[in-house]
């Protein structure tokens, strides 16, 4: 016969498993807290965008399975929406969507039909598809093609950095204007947060 104490130091050793510890590593590139209205930009017909992150800034290796850029608390929806990663040996980029991939092939490691921004300030998911390995040599770039948005007006954390964003407002362009914006993100590379094990009171008052 199961007593209930036996119940109860069963249940107490599946919380303490369960509460397993964050996996992983997260990098946080942080450039700076001027607001910018790109990528999200809902009132443009499309668009394709390139930022371009730092290795130095980054300084990992890892399969990424997490991008996040920093927003403010304003909420649009957009509408064939792609991501994808690069490696790239620039240091800047050019007005040449292909050629800022410097020989590397972009992946695509996410695609929605419908993607809606949350209505929260802070770090937000890219709901990856794909995992891509990064490998610390190389910068890399996040590329952002839309073709039709809803919503307000979305900002996004940044600060100037030379010839870190090529943009065009056609998601179909091959060439895009350089700027100098370099954007904040928030990198996981086979990050899982820690499993939160219930109420250790509430479980005990299972067994009553």
């Amino acid at each position: 016969m199961v007593t209930r104490g036996v119940l109860f130091g069963v249940v107490a050793s599946l919380a303490v498993v369960a509460a397993a510890a964050a996996t992983g590593k997260q990098v946080y590139v942080y450039v700076g807290n001027e607001p910018s209205d790109h990528p999200w930009v809902a009132w443009r017909p499309a668009l394709r965008m390139q930022m371009l992150f730092d290795q130095s800034r980054i300084d990992y290796a890892g399969t990424i399975n997490e991008f996040e850029l920093e927003k403010n608390e304003t909420t649009a929806t957009f509408y064939n929406v792609k991501f994808y990663l690069c490696h790239t040996p620039l240091a800047a980029l050019t007005s040449d969507f292909a050629a800022n991939y410097g020989g590397n092939t972009p992946k695509l490691v996410a695609s929605f039909a419908t993607y809606e921004l949350p209505s929260v300030q802070g770090v937000y998911p890219i709901p990856m598809a794909e995992t891509f390995d990064y490998n610390n040599r190389d910068n890399l770039i996040l590329e952002i093609t839309w073709e039709s948005a809803t919503g307000g007006k979305v900002l996004v954390l940044m600060d100037k950095l030379a010839g870190h964003h090529c943009l065009a407002y056609d998601h179909r362009a091959t060439t895009g204007t350089v700027g100098e914006w370099g954007y904040n993100a928030r990198i996981s590379f086979g990050f899982y947060p820690a499993v939160t094990p219930a109420s250790f009171g509430r479980v005990k008052a299972l067994y009553r």
